[in-house]
């Protein structure tokens, strides 16, 4: 077993031998960038976090706001939809994870090395210009999966990755507008309602998203038991919170694991529109994990409103507030629970600055009586971010998370953690990233807190 000053002499001499294969700086750019010939950085500070075109850019239906012709382009007519003349056009890769990693403070002490964790292949564009799709399938290593009686297993799954989903523009049948366009009419600009349904991800449209992490998620560690020894990293304010969760299928509910709303990605319908600078949203979620089959037929509404502001000199940010119902989604013991969320994010750039963050509620109730003297049915969840380009090619980001948790007495433990990270942007879309994750709380056996410090080099790679 290498020592941690070893190890990081390892990485330094990686850190400079790698670059000589992957001279700075051409723009070389993914699937949008590639239909729209502009750079990847028209649509994000740096990938995967949008800029404020970016979003309108989504929200247009993957579309540039106020256009019809850029949706033409390189498009050839089938019908009454448009197909693509180049699979280049809508197709990408994104390769992610730490390849290297130290873990030091805790039980096991651990140096790995591996290959990148997550591999995603995704599709999208539109078939018509009111007709949006995004379909995404991964490989993931060594992720962590609940089974029964509070075991888990780390395992290798390909299938449906994160979002799945069609997007209807109903603006133009509703208010007689052209797609995609902020509004045609007098009084405040609009765009959509928008509708996606399938497999998707509704805080994309908080002002902090899940799926758009700098900072990305690290795996954790299950013994040969089926016990877990590590939690994975993840940002706290998504997080279940709650130890001894089952899902309704009964399978156990890692701690750490985005759900409900802040879902990496869950089946369900969404429906959101945007009124000058405010945003409206409403959907419902099938249920935590619940695939495409929920036992208990009941389902998961959300409703989040998002104010815009700034949007001159270099200055811009907006505000969210999120409430959450999960009727019976998870599981206690035997016996369904509902599962109340609500919280607030914000996100303010102001030049080369991005700094956003998150607080997240959970309160569960319905719990078996002979359980609820020895659990704690509420929790709390802080992210709070902030990143700063340094150069063109450098990017720094400090994160904190902090988490209150909830459930059995006997197991929970509360968590703190401090993120320092720096990558190195080789390409707009090929970076390497050096971070040091420092539990900055207790440390002890739990499996929240079982590590003092978690150093990992990774990549993230876009075509």
């Amino acid at each position: 077993m290498l020592k941690l000053s070893q190890v990081t002499v390892f990485f330094l001499i990686l850190g400079v031998l790698i670059p000589l294969f992957f001279p700075a700086s051409a723009k070389a750019i993914p699937a949008f960038a590639r239909k729209y010939d502009m750079s990847c950085t028209s649509c994000h500070t740096k990938p995967p976090r949008l800029n404020a075109f970016g979003e309108a850019f989504h929200m247009a239906g993957y579309q540039i706001p106020q256009t019809k012709e850029g949706e033409l382009r390189k498009k050839r007519q089938i019908g009454r939809i448009y197909s693509e003349k180049e699979l280049l056009n809508i197709f990408a890769l994104r390769a992610t994870g730490n390849f290297a990693e130290s873990v030091s403070g805790g039980n096991p002490v651990e140096t790995n090395l591996a290959l990148p964790r997550e591999i995603e292949l995704y599709f999208g564009g539109t078939f018509t210009d009111d007709i949006s799709y995004f379909f995404n399938f991964s490989n993931e290593i060594d992720t962590i999966e609940g089974i029964e009686n509070n075991l888990f297993e780390e395992k290798t799954a390909f299938g449906l990755g994160k979002e799945f989903f069609l997007m209807f523009d109903l603006g133009p049948a509703i208010l007689r507008k052209p797609s995609g366009n902020m509004s045609s009419m007098s009084g405040p600009m609009m765009m959509g309602p928008m509708i996606m349904v399938g497999k998707v991800d509704p805080s994309t449209n908080f002002s902090y998203s899940t799926n758009r992490q700098f900072v990305i998620n690290s795996p954790g560690r299950v013994d040969k038991n089926g016990n877990i020894q590590r939690f994975t990293l993840a940002p706290y304010a998504f997080a279940a919170k709650f130890f001894g969760l089952q899902t309704g299928e009964g399978k156990s509910l890692e701690v750490t694991r985005s759900v409900l709303y802040n879902s990496a990605g869950d089946f369900g319908l969404d429906v959101h529109a945007m009124m000058g600078r405010f945003m409206f949203q409403a959907g419902l979620m099938q249920g935590i994990e619940a695939g495409t089959t929920d036992i208990n037929e009941k389902k998961d509404p959300y409703l989040m409103a998002r104010m815009n502001f700034g949007g001159t000199n270099y200055f811009s940010g907006s505000v969210s507030g999120l409430v959450n119902w999960g009727n019976d989604t998870a599981m206690v013991g035997n016996q369904l629970i509902d599962w109340f969320r609500y919280g607030f994010a914000g996100n303010v750039k102001y030049e080369l600055l991005d700094i956003y963050g998150a607080i997240i509620w959970d309160e569960l109730s319905g719990l078996p009586s002979s359980i609820a003297e020895n659990f704690d049915d509420s929790a709390m969840g802080l992210t709070i971010e902030g990143d700063l380009i340094i150069t063109d090619q450098h990017l720094l980001s400090l994160r904190y998370d902090q988490m209150e948790a909830g459930g059995f007495l006997s197991q929970k433990a509360d968590g703190k953690t401090l993120t320092l990270q720096v990558r190195k942007y080789y390409r707009d879309n090929f970076a390497l990233y050096f971070r040091d994750t420092v539990n900055v709380g207790t440390v002890s056996d739990n499996p929240l807190q079982n590590f003092r410090h978690l150093i990992a080099m990774g990549i993230d790679f876009d075509f």
